[in-house]
């Protein structure tokens, strides 16, 4: 542990054990401090510690406060087995948090060479932008989970899209050229934009988008390469919200049918 999280631990110690601090801050402090034995991370601790400084949420409820017993009229239980039908057509192997429906935890699934691209600065950046879109993914699991029920699928899809996006934000996959650093950014996020609002495009497509950006095909390709790569799961929960929705609108107009039937 280097000098500057010794530090920090000190300053966590010092808020767990000050009245004057508000309980949930004293309890968000315990938990940095506890959870950076499960990632070891020195910028996420920094990155935390920001947070914790500037009013962010970093303790998040777990999304399966029942354990492992369910509501079999849930969405999710009622169709499940055609929900692991699509979840092994994506080739998705859940993890044991997925399972048991812990927090979400970015970190957890970020390639260390993708981390190793950065120093310093950059690397700090990319923990905060990973702390706060946890927050945001943490929020919108407990959405999907109140809607239709806990399942391994939104949590693992939730965990591949926020990862990406900060990763697509913080880490440039395009080689810089005369045209500078700007100009690189704004490539690289059009290519996003693209595959964000066609996660299937084409050769011909990606190949319209490479022409229109001038970049380098390769460089684009394993930008997009990487990406598909790790939605797998994404897509997966994409295509097993969409097919609950419409089980339900279907399933509602064949009530509102037999109800209004003589």
């Amino acid at each position: 542990m280097n000098i500057y999280s010794q530090t920090i631990f000190r300053l966590l110690d010092q808020i767990v054990g000050d009245a004057s601090f508000h309980m949930t801050q004293r309890e968000q402090a315990a938990y940095i401090a506890a959870s950076f034995a499960s990632h070891n991370n020195s910028y996420r601790l920094m990155a935390q510690v920001s947070a914790l400084f500037n009013g962010g949420k970093l303790l998040h409820a777990s999304h399966r406060n029942t354990g492992l017993e369910v509501n079999l009229e849930v969405p999710v239980c009622r169709h499940g087995p055609i929900l692991q039908a699509i979840a092994n057509d994506y080739h998705v192997t859940p993890t044991t948090p997925d399972f048991e429906g812990h927090p979400i935890e970015l970190v957890s699934i970020l390639d260390p060479a993708i981390e190793s691209r950065l120093t310093g600065e950059k690397t700090f950046e990319l923990h905060q932008i990973l702390v706060s879109m946890e927050r945001i993914a943490n929020e919108e699991l407990s959405r999907y989970t109140k809607q239709y029920g806990y399942h391994y699928i939104f949590r693992a899809g939730l965990n591949q899209y926020y990862m990406t996006k900060s990763v697509a934000e913080k880490v440039n996959f395009l080689r810089q050229d005369s045209r500078g650093y700007g100009y690189q950014v704004r490539a690289q996020r059009l290519c996003y934009q693209a595959m964000e609002y066609r996660p299937n495009l084409s050769d011909a497509e990606k190949n319209i988008v490479v022409r229109a950006l001038n970049c380098v095909p390769e460089d684009a390709h394993r930008f997009w390469n990487w990406l598909a790569a790790n939605r797998a799961s994404y897509c997966a929960m994409k295509a097993c919200i969409s097919l609950l929705d419409r089980l339900q609108s279907n399933g509602e107009m064949l009530f509102t049918i037999g109800f209004n039937s003589p």
